[in-house]
């Protein structure tokens, strides 16, 4: 190896270390977090959450990615229907109730009536669940999939965070640059008001394809904002 060669290795190996000493730092932080909330003392959680939040995480929106459109035969759309609704401004969207059939939509729906799932990276968990007394985003909204489906997607990733990256629609990387995943359930959904997206609400990324599905041919939903009372929570494996 050059000299050239070992000095920009040492900038690299140092920055693998810096990496895992912050997904180690952060792990750390939610377990003392989760058992410090489960002993009667939030206002210590969230200290330790506050001091793990770091940083707000957004998705590019600017183009969407190219992937294997999965999910398409599930739902009863064309193509040229699917770009015309992706070609329509984020809040500018149909109903799709405008565009998918009754029947069709309570098929759909009815996958999510004995619980949803959905997983988040460990730094989001921290900075929006543990210091809050409900889910979801700005709008009012959180995005799921049938708790049934999640637990194929676990049965199948064993461990790889990848798996969940690829079926649910996010880059490649993104959870593993969220120091992993954490998963959390819900079986109480009646008053959820469980519906399909539109792709006008707030967690609707670049992913985002009309129809109900994820890219990776997972179907999904939209709820109303989730109590945290109702949370079943589980850590997954991370870098």
């Amino acid at each position: 190896m050059s000299n050239v060669a070992r000095v920009n290795e040492v900038p690299r190996k140092a920055s693998r270390l810096k990496k895992c000493l912050r997904t180690a730092t952060a792990w750390l932080l939610l377990t003392v977090s989760l058992l410090l909330w489960g002993a009667g003392a939030p206002a210590l959680a969230k200290a330790a959450s506050t001091a793990a939040a770091q940083k707000e995480s957004s998705v590019s929106v600017e183009s969407a990615p190219s992937h294997d459109w999965k999910w398409l035969g599930k739902a009863p759309l064309t193509a040229e229907q699917v770009q015309e609704i992706l070609a329509a401004p984020k809040g500018e969207r149909p109903d799709p109730a405008t565009y998918l059939d009754k029947k069709y939509m309570q098929r759909h729906l009815k996958q999510f009536r004995q619980g949803v799932s959905f997983v988040m990276g460990l730094d989001n968990y921290v900075m929006y669940v543990l210091t809050r007394k409900s889910i979801g985003r700005e709008d009012g909204s959180c995005f799921v999939m049938p708790k049934i489906v999640c637990d194929d997607i676990a049965k199948k990733a064993r461990g790889d965070i990848s798996v969940y990256e690829q079926a649910l629609g996010f880059e490649p990387g993104y959870f593993q640059g969220h120091g992993g995943l954490v998963r959390i359930d819900v079986t109480e959904v009646a008053d959820l008001h469980v519906r399909i997206p539109s792709g006008n609400e707030a967690g609707a990324n670049a992913y985002w394809l009309p129809g109900g599905y994820t890219s990776g041919g997972v179907p999904e939903a939209v709820s109303d904002l989730i109590p945290k009372a109702r949370i079943h929570v589980t850590r997954l494996q991370g870098e």
